[in-house]
């Protein structure tokens, strides 16, 4: 290949020959994939330079010292006869040697490529007010469980711990009385706002206005469940009847008896009792229960009512008001990161395909502080973390075009167009497995969350494990986002708005749902000013609520659709082994425990190398290369090309296989 050389001097361009660069015959060029994306370019690190370069270069260093600026430029001759740039790099003087003959000093690729890989695991703040959409996520949560249990107030029985007593202290002449039957709230879980029912002790007293445990602030229905023995005591000669009457507290102050229940003095066995109510309460109602006691005869005795195993508990499903949460676009989140990468300035732009996957086209993105409502919010993220999610969730990884960094499917750079045919023009053929593209175990998911809540054993966008069959590897694909999808986890967040809480690991995290501003409803579509959260078109079962269940099509199962062409490259079939959450949801029919079925890879695990005498390298990243050995037809795909630049050796290749037939 000829080439010319351009050394670039403090912005003058000299024409030097080949005899100035010691290390000529050293000058390579390739192309090559990091994984399976886009297809970078690398070049040679370290150039030689003697003669007139050399003078020039230290020249410039001696008197510029670190301030220095040089470049080389490498051109090629074209069939026309001309010359087009091959590849261009600035000089780095704080790598510089020299020793009287040659100077030494690496060059600088600060290609994008390059400045993206010296800066991806950075993680970056940013204002999610700088960044954040114009339209904001209607929250509208999801409906949840919750309980409040109670305790009798009863005196304790030396040893018997299931064994309480209420004393009946009559005080005056009565035939009858009626105190409160005494209630203490005890631990449970209710919402941390908008809570429609407000709980109470209600303490042992006789009076008109009984005590309440619980009053209704919405419409509300609710479930009591309660159940324990009770009687009177054997030594008690006076009392007749005790009566366990359930009532409700209009909110005029009217009464009303909901059920009694009864024990007659005499009786066999105790009064049992093991109820679950359901009631419908609206706003300003109240429940409360009474303990009426009957006496034989006028008396002021004191007297005792027992209970054994007394259980008690409020339940019920709530569902928070609405709130406003600034979303973000992906698209400005890798802007804004590119940005920062190339030092906060601009000139890295960023792109992602549209119309592939209505997931990613309808996805936003929270921060965990906005979703908390915590002023001047921040969003905490990477480039290494943007690219892992964009991966797991969606098969889409980057490719880059001069500067532009374009995020499409994987299945897009491996596909059957642009066929270059080789034939059998070409020497030291090679074929290997590359054991490190099969895999015995698939993790899918996100990293598993604890939560304080019994709601959350219904999450399940943790983390599945499948099996492949496969017994002759212990490697592990992991396909685990950064990002979160967990409906809880949001839901736990937003209930903390308003609280005077302290931080913690989770207000960093990134969470992500699918929104839009457009909803197809009925046959109809609505536009809203804000993004609402998109339920339609994902049925879902073996979860609390259904109806009210989101975030649906982020699940393991579209996961693993989305890379289903990476996944068929080492397997045909995933076997659910385990998961770290709920694992009896099923999505469209689909279950999680289902098997996993792939029709076809991307690749295979395949590698071929060879060497081709013709010196073009192919210019594009989804160039199919075909050749023909021993009536064998190998296509593949770049995985690397690469060729010495001034050598007549030809071009190097390393192909992912995609298939080998027969000719």
């Amino acid at each position: 290949m000829l080439c010319k050389y351009v050394l670039t001097v403090d912005s003058i361009s000299y024409d030097i020959p080949k005899s100035c660069i010691q290390n000529w015959d050293e000058i390579k060029f390739s192309r090559k994939r990091s994984g399976l994306e886009g297809i970078t370019r690398t070049f040679t690190s370290k150039f030689q330079f003697v003669g007139e370069a050399y003078d020039l270069i230290l020249e410039e260093y001696l008197s510029k010292y670190l301030a220095s600026n040089a470049s080389i430029t490498v051109y090629t001759i074209t069939n026309s006869h001309t010359y087009e740039e091959f590849f261009s790099c600035r000089l780095d003087f704080g790598s510089l040697t020299y020793d009287g003959n040659t100077v030494s000093i690496n060059s600088i690729d600060d290609s994008v490529a390059n400045i993206i890989k010296a800066n991806k695991g950075t993680q970056y703040e940013y204002s999610v007010d700088e960044i954040k959409d114009v339209y904001q996520l209607y929250y509208d949560s999801v409906s949840m469980n919750y309980s409040q249990p109670h305790t009798l107030g009863g005196n304790t029985v030396e040893n018997d711990a299931s064994l309480q007593y209420i004393v009946i202290d009559k005080g005056i002449y009565v035939e009858a009385i009626t105190y409160s039957l005494p209630l203490y709230i005890s631990g449970g879980e209710l919402p941390s706002r908008d809570s429609p029912l407000e709980f109470y002790d209600a303490p042992q007293e006789s009076k008109d206005d009984p005590n309440v445990f619980v009053k209704a602030l919405s419409d509300i229905d609710i479930v009591l469940n309660f159940s324990f023995e009770y009687y009177i005591s054997y030594s008690d000669a006076y009392t007749t009847k005790a009566e366990i009457v359930l009532g409700g507290r209009y909110e005029d102050g009217r009464l009303v008896e909901l059920k009694r229940w009864g024990y007659n003095k005499g009786d066999v066995t105790p009064s049992n009792l093991n109820e679950s109510i359901k009631i419908h309460l609206t706003k300003g109602q109240a429940l409360f229960f009474d303990l009426k006691v009957t006496f034989n005869r006028v008396n002021a005795s004191t007297g005792n009512i027992y209970f054994r195993n007394f259980k008690f508990e409020t339940r019920f499903t709530s569902r928070a008001n609405p709130i406003y949460v600034d979303a973000i676009r992906p698209i400005d989140v890798l802007n804004r990161l590119l940005k920062s990468m190339n030092g906060g300035n601009e000139g890295i732009y960023g792109e992602i395909a549209s119309g592939v996957d209505e997931r990613l086209d309808n996805c936003v993105i929270l921060a965990a502080e906005s979703i908390r409502g915590i002023p001047q919010a921040k969003l905490y993220t990477s480039y290494t973390k943007f690219k892992n999610w964009m991966e797991t969730v969606f098969g889409f990884v980057p490719v880059i075009n001069g500067v532009t960094v374009f995020f499409k499917h994987r299945d897009k750079l491996f596909s059957d167009n642009n066929v270059k045919d080789l034939n059998s023009s070409f020497s030291s053929f090679e074929y290997k497995v590359d054991s490190s593209r099969i895999y015995s175990l698939v993790r899918v998911g996100y990293d598993k969350q604890d939560y304080e809540s019994m709601n959350g054993r219904d999450e399940f966008r943790f983390t599945t494990e499948y099996t492949t069959g496969i017994d002759i590897t212990d490697n592990v694909l992991e396909l685990i986002s950064p990002y979160r999808a967990d409906v809880y986890g949001i839901e736990f967040l937003s209930q903390k708005r308003g609280q005077d809480t302290t931080d913690s690991e989770s207000d960093n995290d990134v969470f992500f749902v699918c929104a839009s501003t457009t909803l197809h409803d009925n046959g109809g579509v609505q536009t809203y000013k804000e993004y609402r959260l998109i339920r339609s078109g994902w049925e879902i079962s073996g979860v609390l609520d259904p109806e009210t269940m989101f975030n649906t099509m982020y699940w393991q199962g579209g996961i693993l659709q989305a890379n289903a062409g990476y996944i068929g490259m080492f397997t045909k079939k995933l076997s659910y082994s385990s998961s770290d959450g709920n694992s009896d949801v099923v999505v469209n029919g689909i279950g999680m425990k289902d098997d996993f079925n792939v029709e076809s890879g991307i690749i295979t695990c395949g590698d071929v190398s060879f060497t081709t005498y013709n010196e073009d390298i192919p210019p594009t990243d989804d160039e199919t290369i075909k050749i023909l050995k021993d009536d064998l037809v190998y296509e593949g795909y770049i995985k690397e090309v690469s060729s010495t630049v001034e050598r007549n050796e030809g071009v190097k290749y390393d192909l992912f296989v995609r298939s080998i037939t027969k000719a």
